[in-house]
């Protein structure tokens, strides 16, 4: 028996709000965000490095804040910093059944 009180899915309340895109955005970046902190860490890297090579204390702040607007080029520098790479992948999404 189907639980009477269950709503629609979290996606689904995403989807009906338009929010998916900005939702998965941002969670992309945090994970990005998270792994960088985690090879700062390991590496003893200093924020400084960061500042030097970006030249720019505001372009610093929004690598490690919750701003999406970061260019591609930007996340690569940030990574190569911590001597990583960057990879991007599509990822198809799973349908909804009906």
């Amino acid at each position: 028996m189907k639980n009477k009180l269950t709503g629609s899915s979290f996606d689904d309340f995403l989807a009906e709000e338009n929010l998916e895109t900005e939702v998965a955005a941002k969670a992309a970046k945090r994970t990005f965000v998270h792994q960088l902190e985690k090879q700062i860490k390991r590496k003893k890297v200093k924020k400084n490095a960061f500042r030097k090579a970006f030249h720019s204390p505001t372009t610093t702040n929004r690598v490690f804040d919750d701003h999406v607007g970061v260019s591609l080029q930007t996340l690569s520098k940030a990574a190569s910093i911590v001597g990583c790479d960057i990879a991007i992948s599509l990822v198809p999404r799973i349908a909804k059944k009906a």
